[in-house]
């Protein structure tokens, strides 16, 4: 049986919250807590399988928690979130401190139309992520002439992968990076403003019609799907591919489309299939795949089913993957 801790400052919150968990098998609420000093007691005395955790408590926030916490040790925490600036901004500084995920109350602090289909399946795939510390490592470095386009895939995990990795790009790219994170419309903005100000290239939300330049990186804005023709970004309401948008499926035809061999797919953390037909497409205009690898990855779901395809060249370590894109693009 899996033990769970419910932190919210409502005690109706924490009654929905605790009603959903305890309806799923092999999961039981074991304590809560309404405050953030609170919330850390019971953590290290209850040591449960598994924290929910509001972002905004009395005393202090969730990222209060978690840097004292994760201080002893680390555990699976599935953030809850509100729709706003301040919210995803601490949403998002949880998740790259190693939170799993989030899931957004769609009516305030006070929300009894919690998505419980979707809050199940959070529960559920949080207690499998795995903690892995990286240090990107980054030989010097002689650029080449050539212009490449790498587009990465992430999902669950993918916000404290993406700040691994994208801040170890040198300013000198040659080529630009498009994203593909998993991630609702009010976050993805915050996201690329965090990512830039710790990143030596300019890091930027996709608003269409981008001019793809050197050294530069592009995440999709959430809700939309993003990809390239002629060379410039496009932003697009097409329907969801997997059941979301934007979706790395939708991205990395486009890049092999318009850049030949001179495309790169990545997939990293995540879950689902999202990306397989991506990398077959990023095969067969021969370009290169990387896969990050499942054994490894906080999440492994994403890239596993990316290597089944056959269609992956390199399967690495988070850690590794910087050196290896720059490796293939001088």
């Amino acid at each position: 049986m899996k033990r769970v801790l419910v932190v919210d400052d409502s005690m109706l919150m924490v009654k929905v919250i605790s009603d959903i968990i305890n309806s799923i098998e092999d999961f039981k609420v074991c304590a809560t807590a309404q405050s953030a000093e609170e919330a850390v007691d019971k953590i290290l005395t209850y040591k449960p399988d598994l924290v929910t955790l509001d972002f905004e408590l009395p005393d202090h926030n969730g990222l209060w928690v978690l840097e004292r916490v994760f201080e002893h040790q680390w555990f699976p925490v599935l953030m809850v979130s509100a729709h706003t600036k301040d919210g995803a901004d601490i949403t998002l500084r949880c998740l790259e401190l190693g939170a799993v995920d989030f899931i957004t109350k769609p009516s305030g602090m006070i929300s009894l139309d919690l998505d419980r289909a979707q809050f199940k399946d959070k529960i559920n795939l949080a207690i499998s992520a795995r903690y892995r510390a990286e240090k990107i490592e980054i030989s010097e470095t002689e650029w080449g002439k050539d212009f490449y386009c790498i587009g990465i895939g992430s999902s669950t995990g993918g916000v404290r992968a993406l700040t691994a990795i994208v801040p170890s790009f040198p300013a000198e790219l040659p080529g630009s990076i498009l994203i593909v994170q998993h991630m609702p419309k009010e976050f993805t903005r915050s996201f690329a403003e965090r990512l830039d100000r710790k990143s030596p290239i300019k890091v930027v939300e996709a608003k269409g019609n981008d001019d793809i330049h050197p050294g530069m990186a592009f995440i999709a804005p959430g809700g939309y799907h993003m990809t390239v023709r002629s060379k410039r970004i496009v932003i697009t309401k097409d329907p969801p591919i997997w059941g979301v948008r934007p979706a790395v499926d939708y991205l990395l035809p486009g890049i092999a489309a318009n850049f030949q061999e001179s495309s790169l797919g990545v997939i990293i953390t995540g879950m689902g299939k999202d990306g397989v037909r991506g990398v077959k497409v990023i095969k067969d205009c021969g370009g290169k795949n990387i896969a990050e690898d499942p054994d490894t990855a906080f999440i492994s779901s994403m890239p596993r089913n990316a290597i089944k395809t056959g269609c992956i060249d390199f399967v690495l370590p988070l850690s590794k993957i910087p050196e290896k894109i720059l490796e293939l693009t001088t």
